[in-house]
């Protein structure tokens, strides 16, 4: 069996710039339809050449449109009027289903005879478009088939109809509007107002004779068939807001980002992404919104964030049933829970969207649940904070193979996904846009620093995060001795567990700041609460959130069991060592400022002590890992340990 080729997304990235996106790829599939029906010559600017959007051009060149391309992204398009003229042959849609649904209402009411295939992605959706085009006399072989491959014959005499959609889906009611515009009379279709309207839209600034009234959460909308379309001198596609998420969660999500994007379609059926991004947190801003072709466009800013989980009700899911999978990629990162209901419709996209999701953020180390048709998205559990390798498969769907390369760029979990060549289907150039506002003058590097007490890790990481600039300095000890100092501040033996629990869930890097953390009393009680299981569990996303989502360039994080447990993923691992004596000399002369009663044999005592629990605790037991550098720390001078540190920090930022 061959392997696929897999893509190793980069990992912890930073954006800062602006970009043009390419065109919508809903706006510019319609476009090109619709602008193929009017009478006259039509220009239409900033077409995606995305794989969908280059099939709707095939096809309409293949029924004997003539297209001329004038630019990069620019066509001049022949109209030749409302209906396709005689036809016989076989259309093939590739992975384009609304390019498939809404010539199919044209070819429904024109002379043609035509066999409609797609890829094996396609041919796996059903059309859901065959009994309403029925009405209108069209006729499909085999009989009772929904999917591709199926004969159709046009029945180009069709008259109006009165249809009744319950799905709010774009592409059926699109697909019965131009039916209705190619069929002779007054045309009335009820359907849910929730979904996409850009086909009523661009009609209706066409001057199109077409009517649509809201009731409820219904519309009615009335279109006069075989009017005069008229041709359209200068149509410029707005930048997709679909793309766009890809990049807006991207830039939220990474540290110290800033993105413009500029020009990108606003329709309100289309930013309900926008709407949940900002519910959880997300830094975002519109700013120059204007009306364009019928359509609301402007440009979206968006800087770093911290996001919070997000409860969804079921009405809005339609309005970004596109943007879900890169949401739940988002939500991966929030926190606290995120609940997606409704998602009945995300099983049949190019892929099992549902289920694809649900398989690859397990692989990646996404906590979640699911039932038949919602999830509900925990958090990232152990396993995104591994250093192992995780390969996704995109299930050759455009939106997946992104949202996975997202995930990779703003983290450093290791992603390999296979078959990313599948976003050329709506984003070819959505590598090389990112390419263009990486901010390459930040590279964020975490540097682990393991090792047993008073090896000098502390006093060498704090060191570096003196001399280097734009660095943290964390010391994961200090969270057990705070837990420490507020259980002997309660006055009772035994330890209480759960009010500590609660205490380390609330700690900030200021509690660390505290007084009197290396006191003996708290020195011959940490070991014991450091043992603690539940208390060690309680403390892994407080380190955690500190570690990954600050937005210090240099990070230096040292404890016992930082490489093995809380950043198995840290750039640089390293293990400080020294021998016994020396460690407990060092600790020796640092308590006796403290305490001038204290003796060196105390502290030895001490120090043995805490080497045999740190290192025989069940769990997280202080080991050195295979990839961490030993550095024997026995010299005098930290500045000599600074400099080796420095040698592999500058060899690890130089690959």
């Amino acid at each position: 069996m061959a392997i696929k080729k897999l893509f190793k997304a980069p990992n912890n990235i930073s954006l800062k710039g602006s970009l043009h996106l390419p065109g919508d790829k809903s706006i510019g599939i319609r476009s090109l339809i619709i602008l193929s029906q009017s009478y006259g010559i039509s220009n239409v600017s900033n077409i995606s050449d995305g794989e969908d959007v280059q099939t709707a051009l095939a096809n309409i060149k293949k029924l004997k449109i003539t297209v001329q391309k004038t630019g990069p992204s620019d066509y001049k398009i022949f109209g030749l009027g409302i209906g396709f003229k005689p036809f016989k042959g076989t259309l093939n849609f590739n992975n384009s289903g609304t390019t498939l649904r809404l010539l199919t209402g044209l070819l429904s009411t024109s002379p043609v005879e035509a066999k409609l295939i797609g890829d094996a992605s396609l041919s796996k959706r059903p059309i859901r478009i065959i009994s309403l085009m029925e009405k209108f006399f069209a006729s499909f072989s085999p009989k009772n088939k929904d999917y591709l491959p199926i004969k159709l014959i046009g029945y180009g005499d069709a008259v109006q109809n009165d249809i009744s959609i319950t799905k709010p889906s774009a592409q059926i009611i699109s697909a019965c509007i131009l039916a209705g515009m190619n069929a002779h009379g007054l045309t009335s279709i009820t359907a849910p107002n929730t979904a996409r309207d850009h086909t009523e839209r661009m009609l209706k600034y066409l001057k199109y004779p077409i009517q649509i009234k809201n009731h409820g959460k219904m519309k009615t909308i009335k279109i006069m068939g075989k009017q005069f379309l008229s041709a359209e001198k200068n149509y410029i596609v707005p930048g997709d807001p679909s793309s766009a998420a890809f990049i807006i969660v991207l830039g939220a999500l990474t540290k110290n980002s800033s993105v413009t994007l500029h020009n990108i379609l606003l329709n309100e059926k289309r930013i309900g992404f926008l709407k949940v991004l900002k519910k959880m947190g997300a830094n975002i801003q519109i700013k120059n919104k204007k009306i364009k072709f019928g359509e609301s466009v402007g440009d979206i800013e968006v800087k770093s964030s911290m996001l919070r989980g997000v409860s969804l009700s079921a009405e809005i899911i339609p309005s970004i049933i596109d943007e879900i999978p890169i949401l739940m990629v988002a939500a991966a990162f929030a926190d606290g829970k995120s609940y997606f209901p409704n998602l009945d419709e995300l099983k049949i996209k190019e892929s099992d969207r549902l289920a694809a999701m649900e398989i690859n953020l397990k692989k990646v180390g996404v906590s979640l649940t699911r039932t038949s048709n919602s999830l509900t998205i925990l958090g990232l559990d152990e396993d995104f904070y591994s250093n192992k390798v995780a390969i996704v498969d995109s299930f050759k769907d455009h939106r997946i193979a992104m949202s996975f390369a997202v995930m990779a760029m703003a983290s450093k979990k290791k992603i390999h996904i296979k078959d990313f060549d599948c976003a050329r289907v709506s984003y070819p150039n959505f590598l090389s846009d990112i390419e263009k506002i990486r901010n390459k003058s930040f590279k964020q590097i975490i540097v682990g620093l393991d090792g047993p007490v008073s090896s000098g890790k502390t006093s060498v990481a704090k060191y570096a995060a003196n001399k280097l600039q734009n660095s943290l300095f964390l010391d994961s000890g200090l969270l057990y001795r705070f837990l420490a100092k507020k259980q002997l501040q309660q006055k009772q033996k035994k330890i209480n567990v759960s009010k500590l629990i609660t205490i380390a869930k609330k700690i900030s890097l200021n509690d660390l700041k505290s007084s009197g953390l290396h006191k003996q009393n708290i020195n011959l009680l940490v070991s014991k609460i450091a043992k603690i299981p539940q208390i060690r569990k309680a403390l892994l996303p407080v380190q955690r959130k500190i570690i990954f989502n600050t937005s210090f360039q240099n990070v230096f994080v040292c404890g016992r069991d930082i490489n093995s447990k809380v950043a198995q993923n840290a750039d640089l691992k390293i293990y400080i060592d020294a021998p016994l004596k020396m460690r407990a000399t060092r600790r020796y002369l640092e308590l006796k400022k403290i305490n001038p009663a204290i003796t060196f044999e105390e502290v030895l005592k001490t120090v043995k002590m805490r080497d045999f629990n740190d290192k025989s605790r069940s769990h997280s037991p202080l080991i050195k890992t295979k990839d961490s550098i030993l550095i024997n720390n026995t010299g005098s001078n930290i500045r000599t340990t600074f400099v080796k540190l420095q040698r592999l920090i500058r060899k690890v930022q130089s690959n």
